[in-house]
């Protein structure tokens, strides 16, 4: 078995992970992930999956009718994720043989786990999303087919994906790229990757991303020191941290010395290993924000995503964000004492106050309008106006565009550090600033874009990740299924365009090419209001924003919003680190 040894430790190259018994039929290894003893499940052809399938259930059912701990130690370990496969498989027959399993198991006495959540996301409804559950919607053959191709190369279908089912064009796209980032040629252990992840999606808080990293990093043969914190990490990793932040919060300050840093010295990088460590962090970030934006549930088989209680089901709180996880701390210093779950009733007078004085401030962000029929009007009455182009009138409209209105609502709100988070978080109190009071220069595109400058630069190290990150923005940018809620055969582009310019400008970047009038003309202050914590503050985003906010939108075209605002963002962060590396090696 062949292994590499690049930065982190040492990782088989072989991915058949097989099955260890002992002479009396036991599983050995329990502290191994779950993952890796169902990976033959992982197959098209269902005559493998058959045979597999009848050794989970020999093992399992052998393991629920003994009596000593050890087993009933094994059994517990394994059942969230039989529990996860057995609503999500894309795979029918294991989807069967599964529950089936679950409820002879359950016979025995022994208590099985049921989800926490219903369905991937708790600001949307079950019914809104494709899937395998009896409310959803229908699955469609096209859908089915990435689904699958989702199940085999990540062994699940994640919340993620499942929240992208209404565009399979992007979908399809999204698995391709994130793949490759994470498993594709590399010149970094995939553990490494896993690990950069993780801290990228720790600056915003995002529990259920982190999570899931965590299971993913051990599965790849991470050293699980690590997960202690950054105080366990090898210097070279622990180097990224300033830039990590920066890159997060306030990309514009990033300077060719920051790479300078990182790629001398006894610990340093090489440029390739940067540039993917780069990607990582900026592709996290980005995610992030849409897993809030969205409000994911916990995936069904983390701590958080099941549970063995008899308890009747539990309702999210109406201003609490799943995806944030549990607890945390208002200081962002030391872990609370009482965690507040994102599922639960808040647990003492602090978070009930925060709570009170949320919803009164979120409440002054909504019209009594739907946002469809003002969307609807702004598009029409901009579509009959001739583009501005004076140079002098622009500057303003750009400046307005930017314009911090509204901002203090979002300062405003306090949101805990989730507690298991604090551990992989330096400077917690390090955030986005409003680019109109930063001492940084606008980055004007004629200057630096991705479409003549990034994909260029990108294109001579990683070719095929360069092709599918920009086929994504275009994609993400393009896609229009010509309806604004329940208004049809509207032409989309101004809205989607001040959208994506819109982000990019409280990014600092500045198109010559596009009248920044429009961004006032076509977005309402509280969709600019949204979209600007999506892409900034996406931790303190809660179920009321996303419904109140984009009320009258389809579900479907709330989550396109959030792709594009990933997709700016992505791009912006792309933009400045790029940027400054190539003025660094010139």
């Amino acid at each position: 078995m062949a292994t590499t040894t690049k930065l982190g430790t040492s990782v088989s190259t072989d991915d058949t992970l097989s099955l260890h018994e002992e002479e009396d039929g036991y599983m050995v290894d329990p502290e191994e992930e779950t993952l890796a003893h169902f990976k033959p499940i992982m197959s098209k052809e269902k005559g493998e999956r058959d045979s597999y399938l009848d050794t989970i259930k020999t093992t399992l059912l052998n393991w629920s009718t003994r009596g000593d701990q050890k087993s009933r130690d094994l059994l517990a370990s394994h059942l969230p994720t039989v529990l996860r496969l057995s609503l999500s498989c894309p795979f029918e027959d294991v989807r069967a043989s599964l529950k089936a399993l679950l409820q002879t198991i359950d016979n025995e006495a022994v208590l099985v786990p049921r989800p926490v959540f219903e369905g991937p996301s708790s600001f949307m409804s079950v019914k809104d999303v494709a899937g395998y559950h009896e409310s959803s919607k229908p699955v469609t053959h096209e859908l089915q087919q990435l689904y699958e191709n989702a199940f085999l190369r990540d062994a699940r279908l994640s919340n993620i994906v499942q929240c992208l089912s209404d565009h399979p064009q992007y979908l399809d796209l999204f698995i391709q790229t994130m793949d490759f980032i994470m498993n594709g040629d590399g010149p970094l252990n995939q553990d490494v990757r896993c690990y950069i992840a993780i801290l990228a999606s720790s600056r915003h808080r995002c529990s259920y991303l982190v999570t899931y990293l965590e299971m993913e990093f051990r599965a790849k043969g991470g050293n699980v020191l690590w997960l202690k914190g950054i105080s366990h990490i090898p210097t070279k990793i622990s180097n990224l941290l300033i830039l990590n932040k920066m890159l997060c919060h306030q990309p514009w300050y990033i300077s060719q010395t920051h790479f300078q840093e990182l790629l001398v010295g006894p610990d340093s990088w090489s440029v390739a290993e940067l540039v993917h460590a780069v990607v990582i962090m900026a592709f996290f970030h980005a995610l992030a924000g849409f897993c809030l934006g969205c409000g994911l549930n916990p995936e069904i088989d983390t701590e958080l995503g099941h549970t063995v209680s008899d308890q009747s089901e539990i309702v999210p709180s109406h201003f609490t964000n799943p995806a944030l996880g549990v607890g945390g701390t208002g200081s962002d210093s030391e872990p609370s004492s009482e965690a507040m779950s994102p599922a639960c009733s808040p647990p003492n007078e602090q978070v009930s106050k925060y709570l009170v004085e949320h919803y009164i401030e979120t409440s002054k962000l909504t019209d009594t309008r739907k946002l469809d029929d003002t969307i609807k009007e702004k598009l029409a009455a901009v579509s009959q106006e001739e583009d501005e182009t004076e140079e002098i009138d622009n500057d303003r409209q750009f400046a307005e565009s930017v314009s911090s209105f509204g901002l203090e609502k979002i300062h405003s709100r306090s949101v805990p550090t989730p507690v298991n988070l604090l551990r992989y978080i330096t400077d917690p109190s390090y955030e986005h600033e409003d680019f109109t009071l930063a001492s940084a220069c606008t980055l004007r595109a004629r200057e630096y874009s991705w479409e003549d400058h990034g994909f260029s630069f990108l294109n001579s190290l990683y070719p095929l990740l360069s092709e599918l990150l920009d086929e994504k923005f275009k994609v993400a940018s393009e896609m229009t299924y010509r309806h604004v809620g329940a208004t049809k055969d509207i032409d989309t582009k101004p809205f989607r365009e001040a959208t994506w310019y819109y982000i990019q400008s409280i990014k600092g970047i500045r198109h010559d090419d596009y009248n920044y009038g429009k961004v006032n003309k076509v977005l309402s202050i509280e969709y600019k209001t949204y979209i600007r914590m999506v892409a900034c503050f996406p931790e303190k985003v809660s179920l009321y924003d996303f419904r109140e906010c984009m009320d009258g939108l389809q579900f479907s075209e709330k989550v396109h919003v959030n792709v594009l605002v990933m997709e700016a963002r992505l791009q912006a962060e792309l933009i400045y680190s790029l940027k400054a590396l190539m003025s660094h090696m010139k």
